[in-house]
């Protein structure tokens, strides 16, 4: 009787790791498409006037960054400042200055604001 009771457990075994699977195959993972918006994108400012931009992007997954990878400028020159947290000092000179910023990880991905200095 041993014998028989091993027996069907073994046979049942087989057929459980023999039997066909449906499984599907994952999907490949998504390609990562960096992304950056700006805000404001134009601003109207007194000479010698500040204002703060505000950027956002995207992160690839699981990537871990101490700070938020972009860069500022002033495209003109004589067009004002910004420091590393987007606050721009408009000039004493009236005209129109282009923001930029740009991703540090994604050179190629850019975003301009209009400054109007009255």
């Amino acid at each position: 009787m041993k014998t028989r009771l091993l027996a069907v457990p073994a046979a049942l075994l087989i057929l459980g790791c023999s039997a066909p699977k449906e499984t599907v195959p994952a999907a490949p993972p998504e390609p990562f498409i960096p992304r950056l918006s700006l805000r404001p994108v134009a601003v109207s400012l007194l000479a010698g006037a500040t204002q703060t931009f505000q950027v956002e992007i995207n992160y690839p997954e699981g990537a871990r960054y101490l700070r938020q990878p972009v860069g500022w400028g002033v495209l003109e020159a004589g067009g004002g400042t910004i420091n590393p947290a987007g606050l721009y000092t408009a000039p004493a000179t009236a005209g129109t200055y282009h923001v930029r910023v740009t991703r540090e990880d994604f050179p190629e991905i850019t975003a301009t604001a209009t400054v109007t200095v009255k």
